[in-house]
């Protein structure tokens, strides 16, 4: 059994994770730095890892760096790297973003040599020693560390309850396993699964479960790589991602003295709409307003009305404010116009497999008529999951198993204070536990973006910095005590 000490281990070697340690060893260069990722490279998680080049980012690269103190820092990487004729307006292809946040873990190696060390593994449990953690790995290995940090990303999405879709389930049969049809995931791929364009053949018809940004990536994938066949979008609402484009200015008319209830916000938003639609200033104008606030409007609201628009607006929101690149836009556009790619707005109610296909019901939201579709491939693009009660990951269970965290009051992630520190089953705050990123999305909601990570990621670096900060050498310290308390 391997036994190894950190000052630092985090749990998760995305966006999140990368950016936290880079900052913690801008500040403190003598930590020891662990982080765990089963990913095949350094820095990309999930989200950069794509190599189809139809995958934009949804963020122009201006806003992109990963240092809010140095906001022209990927723009600079970019230039030098990949175009010199990159803009700042310009939106890069992810697995672009991808190699920058690759040179970022191999450059913090270079100016810190053996102070950052990463386990290509799997957190399954953590736990509390004393003032330490104990955090144990799928190989066996144990890592003890002061603090432990979990920037786990996105979970993947979890399989929507279909009449007939799992019928071996109750058998404790893997849904993916028990259909030749459904995949659970866009992206991943456990053993013995299939991929979601495995096997695909290119006039095949796909349905496609939401129609949120997985959904868009995915058709963006199956046109890319010639797929003639027609793809379906059934969710809820039957809204897409919009579309960047260029637009004035709005003023920021939220404040303080603002409505602190769902409706109030709704109905506020909508009379700027029309106010900026008078003078001829684009919706988007209204909604880029909103996003350096955006959290700070969320903590106003109590979770009544957090739980209120969640299940009332948060569909239009995502829509909205969760924008697609120019190019994939007009792409996507023109596939609803010659009729590849339709968009249906209901309620998926029967399942059921046979020779020539799946065979799907669903409810049109509309006028509550059923409607069939037989199509070759079901694939499930209804976002990542954020109840984290429902996810299946053995390190989440054992955290609220111990008592040692617990979910968010209206199940947006893990229960968080203003400083990222989980708070246990008591609700006291740990001084050990943080985390990052999607986790922390109950207290701030948007935490899902570059923009607001990278801010996160500087405060939270900080904080353990203070809090990791040697005594005096003549007080001849032990390396593996906490010396602040946060």
């Amino acid at each position: 059994m391997k036994s190894n000490h950190k000052h630092l281990v985090i749990i998760g070697g995305g966006f999140s994770g990368t950016a936290l340690a880079v900052g913690l060893l801008r500040h403190v260069p003598w930590l020891d730095i662990g982080i765990i990722d089963n990913g095949p490279i350094p820095g990309q998680g999930i989200a950069y890892a794509t190599r189809n080049q139809s995958h934009l980012l949804n963020v122009p690269a201006e806003n992109m760096s990963a240092f809010p103190q140095d906001c022209e820092h990927f723009l600079r990487w970019a230039r030098a790297n990949y175009d010199p004729a990159v803009e700042g307006g310009s939106f890069l292809p992810r697995e672009v973003y991808g190699r920058y946040l690759e040179s970022l873990w191999k450059q913090a190696t270079i100016e810190n040599p053996g102070k950052i060390v990463r386990w290509r593994d799997e957190a399954i449990f953590l736990t509390q020693k004393g003032s330490h953690v104990e955090v144990h790995l799928k190989s066996g290995t144990q890592l003890r560390a002061e603090k432990v940090v979990l920037a786990t990303g996105n979970f993947p999405a979890l399989d929507p309850q279909i009449e007939g879709l799992f019928p071996a389930c109750a058998k404790g049969i893997p849904p993916a396993a028990a259909s030749k049809r459904y995949v659970s995931s866009a992206w991943s791929k456990s053993p013995g699964s299939k991929t979601a364009l495995e096997s695909l053949h290119s006039s095949s018809s796909v349905l496609l479960i939401g129609s949120g940004l997985t959904s868009v990536d995915v058709a963006l994938g199956l046109e890319s790589k010639g797929f003639r066949g027609t793809i379906h979008m059934v969710s809820r609402h039957g809204l897409m991602p919009s579309a960047h484009q260029q637009t004035d200015s709005w003023f920021h008319f939220w404040n303080h003295s603002s409505p602190k209830t769902a409706l109030g916000l709704l109905r506020l938003v909508r009379l700027n709409i029309r106010n900026a639609a008078s003078i001829g200033v684009d919706w988007r104008g209204v909604i880029d307003s909103m996003r350096p606030i955006t959290q700070e409007i969320w903590m106003t609201l109590d979770h009544t009305e957090r739980r209120r628009f969640l299940r009332h607006a948060r569909s239009y929101w995502e829509a909205h404010r969760h924008r697609i690149a120019p190019q994939a836009g007009a792409v996507i556009s023109k596939m609803i116009s010659r009729g590849q790619l339709q968009v249906h707005a209901g309620r998926i109610t029967k399942y059921a497999e046979m020779d020539a296909g799946a065979e799907v019901t669903f409810r049109r939201r509309t006028d509550g008529i059923s409607q069939h579709l037989t199509v070759g491939r079901v694939i499930n693009c209804t976002g990542p999951a954020s109840d984290y009660r429902k996810v299946n990951d053995p390190l989440i269970s054992s955290l609220f198993i111990q008592g040692l965290s617990r979910p968010d009051p209206v199940f947006l992630g893990l229960n968080v204070n203003s400083h990222g520190a989980l708070l246990d089953a008591d609700g006291i705050p740990s001084k050990s536990l943080f985390a990052i990123g999607p986790a922390t999305r109950g207290f701030a909601f948007e935490t899902t973006a570059v923009p607001e990570i990278r801010v996160q990621a500087t405060q939270l670096a900080r904080l353990l910095a203070r809090a990791l900060d040697p005594l005096p050498v003549t007080a001849q310290p032990d390396p593996f005590v906490i010396h602040a308390s946060i």
